[in-house]
């Protein structure tokens, strides 16, 4: 990022206030390469997570509350390298200057927890032999601690963190029999490296790493049972050739006597991919190979970086009781004809593909033309685009594209109704750990593309307050609420969401103050605590400011809701709450500018996730001189949605909104929004 800022973001809140960052957690469990059967990381990490009658948590509703909302979250490796994690789970690489050649391997930690350890290939060896600690690559964990810089994180707390499997095994159990592993390169010779990795099939928490010797070879004493082993086999790149590795996945079963198993990378076939344009170059590529389990358990392990290695597939062994999976994902880049993007991915289930000879041409493809225009200010960002099948081949990952605002790219997407994208944008102002402190994001729909050219202008606006919702639970006799909420969004053709405000949020009962919450960015999270919960009309009221470094647009921000809420009717295992809010959706909207002083906009109420919400009142206002003074305007209300004709004033600039809606359970929502959207 070339625009850094060494101020730091509006502090988070401390409790009467809860940060973002613990509904993250529950979130970046997601990303897991392994989630044990009957386990999912979410309520791994909330000690009060409790079942309800339908299987879900206090943990499961909290990772759902406004996910898809969030901003990402970054730290940084002792590496250099950074990684981000996206609201939906989906983990973003970003290679240290220097270190865009380097590989990354991406398993799972050794407690059976689904925490994910990146590994650098070039920290390989002193990571496995302990000489290096593993857990300062546990991002799960970092990022749900909130850490930025892993290098800084203290032993104390690393202690909690989980590292790689160990190389020790069951030499106690008196049953156990020697396992004997040894690898071969394509050529016949001791690989460079070898990482091979078991886990017991009925308690994948039980598992180590092999520990290989100087002829290739590496053993482990294993009770008796069913084991599943991930592994890669590499030789390191020369000087005038690439470097190579193979990946696969045996099923092994050990009874009263040893076994040995022979992994020969000369049976592993290359893994390539023909494009049309003959000037695009590989910048990423990722190769997945996943075993899922009926019960939703799941093994994977992930290769990735943009270093050129070729990659080969091991032959397809029976995994009795499985589904083996299969993706492989490229990024490449060109300028002929003007820049673009190649976002390719190539996913099955149902075993591994026999032909990984992959060709695609251009017509196959869905064509993005994409205008990253930004709201009017120059600023750096990011794009990332993860691929999948659309039943998931196992966590989502992606490579973190710099992408500056204004600009222009071609991105072409596999269209294929099999492969579903996540695809993220964000642009601002960054601090000095790349945390973006003030900017624009957006977590698109997974979309399924299907063949053909379009065109998309990113953002358009305009700008109001957002949906959100309200996570409610009793413990210990206190009721506690949970929620956040963005003061700056767009919902027109696109979810996006401003970050940079600060303000406060005001809960109410009956219309005295009940608690307040400070000189924070709302959109990161908030909450209280009832110490005596009382029935009553309940009033939360979110107001902030932002500057105008990256963006003229809704530089003042305010919503209120106000319901009908009984704590001790609250359900025992946690509830979530609906706060609609009015969006605005108006052609000729680009950057937040628009040229119609003639303007038709449409209102609508609208959940979080944007379902329609039908309203019983509806009003709307307008505003040309930042709220010094409003006109009411006629709406043309039908169910969840109105419409506003406007006649825009000659000498107007900017368009400020005030709007009230009601639905049918009573909860009314006041949104005003300074500078919703400006007029050229």
């Amino acid at each position: 990022m070339t625009n850094n800022d060494d101020s730091s973001s509006p502090p988070m809140p401390s409790r009467g206030a809860v940060s973002r960052r613990r509904l993250l957690a529950f979130v970046a469990g997601g990303t897991a390469v392994l989630v044990a059967a009957g386990v999912t990381a979410m309520t791994a990490g909330f000690a009060t997570a409790r079942e309800t009658a339908s299987g879900q948590t206090v943990a499961d509703l909290s990772a759902t509350l406004d996910a898809s909302e969030q901003a990402a979250e970054t730290v940084q490796l002792p590496t250099g390298d950074q990684v981000r994690m996206l609201p939906d789970g989906t983990i973003g690489l970003l290679p240290a200057e220097g270190r865009d050649d380097v590989e990354f391997l991406s398993v799972p930690a050794a407690d059976g927890s689904g925490d994910t350890i990146i590994i650098p290939q070039d920290r390989a060896e002193e990571l496995r032999s302990g000489t290096e600690d593993a857990r300062r690559y546990n991002v799960t964990r970092l990022i749900a601690d909130g850490h930025t810089d892993a290098a800084d994180v203290e032993m104390s707390e690393l202690e909690r963190y989980a590292g790689l499997p160990p190389t020790t095994a069951d030499t106690d159990t008196e049953a156990a029999q020697t396992l004997t592993v040894t690898t071969r390169d394509r050529f016949g010779g001791v690989p460079d490296n070898s990482g091979v990795m078991w886990f017991d099939t009925a308690d994948f928490g039980h598992n180590g790493t092999l520990e290989f010797d100087a002829d290739g070879i590496a053993t482990a004493d294993l009770a008796p049972g069913a084991y599943l082993l991930t592994y890669t086999i590499g030789s390191d790149a020369t000087g005038t050739e690439p470097g190579e590795s193979a990946y696969g996945m045996s099923h092994v079963v050990i009874a009263d006597q040893g076994m040995d198993l022979l992994l020969d990378s000369a049976e592993a076939e290359p893994v390539t991919v023909e494009v049309e344009r003959p000037d695009a170059a590989l910048v990423d590529d990722a190769l997945t190979v996943a075993a899922n389990a009926p019960d939703g358990s799941r093994l994977s392990i992930t290769s990735s970086g943009g270093d050129g290695t070729n990659r080969y597939l091991m032959p397809q062994t029976d995994v009795p009781g499985y589904d083996l999976g299969f993706r492989y994902q490229q990024t490449l880049t060109g300028s002929e004809g003007g820049p673009y993007e190649y976002n390719l991915t190539f996913a099955q289930h149902g075993g591994l593909p026999d032909d990984t000879a992959f060709s695609v041409a251009d017509d196959e493809l869905a064509a993005v033309q994409t205008d990253y225009r930004g709201f009017g200010e120059d600023v750096d960002g990011y794009t990332c685009n993860s691929g999948d099948h659309v039943e998931p081949i196992a966590p989502p990952r992606c490579l973190l594209m710099p992408t500056p605002f204004p600009s222009e790219r071609l991105q072409l997407f596999t269209a294929d109704p099999a492969i579903s994208w996540s695809n993220w944008v964000e642009g601002g102002r960054y601090d000095a750990d790349n945390h973006l402190i003030d900017g624009f994001y957006e977590l698109a729909d997974t979309t399924v593309f299907e063949p053909g050219e379009t065109e998309r202008t990113f953002p358009h606006g305009p700008l109001t307050s957002g949906a959100s919702e309200m996570l409610l639970y009793n413990e210990d006799g206190i009721t506690r609420m949970e929620t956040g909420a963005n003061l700056g969004a767009s919902v027109n053709g696109e979810r996006v969401n401003l970050i940079g405000y600060t303000g406060d949020a005001t809960l109410f009962l009956d219309g005295q103050e009940l608690d307040q919450v400070a000189d924070v960015d709302p959109s990161g999270g908030f909450g209280f605590d009832l110490a005596e919960p009382t029935a009553g009309r309940y009033t939360l009221a979110v107001d902030g400011t932002r500057g105008t470094a990256t963006g003229p647009f809704a530089t003042a921000s305010a919503v209120e809701w106000n319901f009908d809420l009984d704590p001790a009717a609250v359900d025992p295992e946690g509830q979530l709450l609906s706060l609609p809010a009015v969006g605005l959706t108006a052609d000729g909207v680009d950057g937040g500018w628009t040229e119609d002083r003639d303007q038709e906009i449409t209102l609508e109420l609208a959940d979080k996730d944007g379902q329609a919400v039908t309203a019983r009142e509806m009003t709307f206002e307008v505003s040309y001189n930042d709220g010094r003074t409003w006109k009411t305007v006629d709406i043309d209300h039908d169910g969840s949605t109105a419409t506003v004709e406007l006649d825009h004033p000659r000498y107007a600039r900017y368009v400020s909104t005030r709007m009230t809606a009601t639905d049918e359970a009573g909860t009314e929502v006041a949104q005003t929004t300074i500078r919703a959207y400006g007029l050229r």
